[in-house]
């Protein structure tokens, strides 16, 4: 059997998933809370599931990305957002706080903030370890073949180009 942890890019991909996903449930909240009284008809998107949805959601976005990005990077950062955030949302649902449009956009800030986090984290990880090159980068690496007798070959493995 492989690896069941996810691969560098899909880990990115959940982050912008999840950071999509709480603003996407920011936007519906504000969206629900000024159409509601102008269009009645508006009214089955501010069901009482839709927002467990969407917390249901943002969880298991939150869960999958940031579980194996705290095991590469161990930033505690990232999930305490998240934590928060998810905290703040249940509560909200679960005790009917108010003022509710501002707690929800905190607790979105709290989401997108901690998938944000663990991007860059991530990011920097797969740059220490050089996953990848970025376009300008000029970093050449010599031949495992050692210099000719005589020349002036740095010894280092290693040649920046200027």
């Amino acid at each position: 059997m492989g690896n069941s942890e996810p691969s560098p890019q899909a880990r990115l991909t959940l982050d912008v998933m999840g950071a999509m996903a709480s603003f996407a449930c920011a936007v519906h909240c504000a969206a629900v809370a000024l159409l509601l009284g102008v269009l009645p008809a508006i009214s089955v998107f501010s069901a009482l599931w839709i927002d467990w949805a969407f917390l249901g959601l943002s969880a298991l976005l939150g869960a999958t990305a940031l579980g194996p990005g705290f095991r590469r990077h161990r930033l505690r950062t990232p999930l305490v957002l998240f934590t928060v955030g998810i905290g703040i949302l249940a509560l909200t649902r679960v005790l009917h706080l108010e003022p509710e449009m501002l707690l929800v956009l905190v607790a979105a800030a709290c989401l997108i903030a901690a998938h944000w986090r663990n991007r860059t984290a991530l990011h920097r990880c797969a740059c220490a370890v050089q996953a990848h090159r970025h376009a300008g980068d000029q970093v050449a690496v010599a031949a495992a073949a050692p210099a000719p007798a005589g020349s002036s070959a740095p010894s280092s493995p290693l040649i920046t180009a200027r």
